[in-house]
């Protein structure tokens, strides 16, 4: 599955606690990011079955990816 997240503008975030200024900052999520899932299951026989996951997002600064794989065996 292709699918596409699109955030609004970025957030900055500053606030005040009695006479000390604080400011809270963090790393600028990209506002374009193509998702990517994609799964394999495969029967190999009656009892055993393996599972192999994987999801991925694409940005221009960003990129994260996850890796998963299931074997289920039934006795």
């Amino acid at each position: 599955m292709l699918n596409r997240r699109r955030l609004p503008g970025a957030v900055a975030a500053l606030g005040r606690t009695g006479s000390s200024p604080f400011t809270i900052t963090c790393a600028a999520l990209d506002q374009d990011v193509a998702l990517v899932d994609a799964g394999l299951n495969c029967g190999v026989t009656d009892n055993l079955n393996i599972t192999v996951d994987y999801t991925g997002s694409f940005g221009e600064r960003q990129q994260d990816h996850t890796f998963a794989a299931k074997l289920r065996a039934r006795f």
